[in-house]
């Protein structure tokens, strides 16, 4: 289940934990990190200053998932990418891997309220080849 902080994905990552208990199933929570175009080396400098400490907040946040689903005898991986695109990031890894349902948030943190579907959720509807199920 993808996961960046937002309402939206914290509702997503309650009914995933909700549906791994009545099926007895793991979750895996993906956080992706935006790494810049390699051509682009003035925002690579820049990024490079900071993604230690996003890595790390990442990271605790995740954690903080984690001991959530432990109280609840639910097995949880944790993984943090680096990407260019965050839709064929999640929709590579959960087609790699086998994932059976991908729990999303319908939004995420872009601030962009007129739209209905974020551009992530959407993305990941159109290129993952298991069900999606988005989650105010």
């Amino acid at each position: 289940m993808p996961y960046d902080g937002s309402n939206y994905s914290n509702n997503a990552f309650h009914t995933a934990l909700a549906i791994a208990i009545k099926f007895e199933s793991k979750i895996t929570i993906a956080t992706c990190l935006f790494r810049p175009p390699e051509e682009e080396p003035f925002y690579i400098s820049e990024h490079a200053k900071i993604v230690d400490e996003l890595k790390n907040h990442a990271i605790t946040e995740l954690a903080k998932l984690q001991k959530i689903a432990v109280t609840k005898k639910v097995p949880t991986e944790a993984r943090v990418m680096s990407c260019n695109s965050v839709v064929e990031a999640l929709t590579t890894f959960a087609n790699a891997n086998k994932v059976d349902l991908i729990v999303m948030g319908t939004r995420g943190k872009t601030g962009f309220k007129p739209l209905l579907l974020g551009s992530v959720s959407v993305g990941v509807s159109q290129y993952a080849s298991c069900p999606i199920l988005l989650v105010k």
